[in-house]
């Protein structure tokens, strides 16, 4: 028991760790992106922000307005989806086979014991799996990690014609594909975070080059 909860700890140290240095990088740069887009747009207009003229200088305000409203949603949302991946990847690698396997087996053997054997069709899996997540969103399973990547990987899995053809039984086709979901997440990603990051520098970069050359054409 002891040691199930130091490994639960230990992830929350890790997921709480990671989602700081996230939103904290995520809060300086739009923090930045606001002060310096604002000044260079202010520049750009002669010091009045609303009057600016130019089509370009336009499009500039236009971008950073948007970029102001949507990147950070999209940062936040990103990083949270980071910091999932990372704890996940970290548990599929480390305990696979004694936390998330085990955790499955439970909830299928309990939803096998109230469902009928018999699966005739795509709808019928379908409406089988999503059965099947709620029966996990209900169970209790002690690590909220484990429940979260079990949900996870149950609605990753897709159904086929094939499964059908060949008669399989659903929980054989459900364990399966679950483990081969599993595969998904033993590597972290990242890369959303750090385009929208990148996004909100090119649109400051945008904004200073059409400050530019509006000032080279003036002269």
């Amino acid at each position: 028991m002891n040691t199930h909860l130091s490994y639960i700890k230990k992830l929350t140290i890790l997921g709480t760790k990671t989602l700081f240095k996230c939103y904290l990088l995520a809060i300086l740069s739009t923090i930045l992106y606001l002060i310096v887009g604002y000044l260079l747009l202010r520049s750009n207009a002669d010091g009045a922000f609303f009057s600016m003229t130019g089509s370009i200088k336009t499009v500039g305000k236009f971008l950073w307005l948007i970029g102001l409203i949507l990147l950070p949603i999209l940062l936040f949302l990103f990083s949270n989806k980071y910091v999932f991946s990372t704890v996940a990847s970290k548990v599929v690698e480390e305990r696979q086979d004694d936390l998330i396997i085990p955790a499955l087996d439970r909830v299928l053997l309990v939803f096998q014991s109230n469902q009928p054997d018999l699966i005739q069709n795509a709808g019928d899996y379908t409406f089988a799996k999503l059965k099947l997540i709620n029966e996990v969103k209900n169970t209790r399973i002690e690590n909220p990690w484990i429940k979260r990547i079990v949900v996870f990987g149950l609605n990753k899995i897709s159904f086929d014609s094939l499964d059908l053809d060949n008669n399989n039984n659903f929980y054989d086709i459900v364990k399966s594909k679950f483990i081969a979901v599993l595969d998904m997440l033993t590597e972290a990603d990242n890369r959303p975070f750090w385009i929208c990051i990148a996004i909100q520098w090119l649109i400051i970069l945008f904004i200073w080059f059409a400050g530019s050359d509006a000032s080279l054409i003036g002269q």
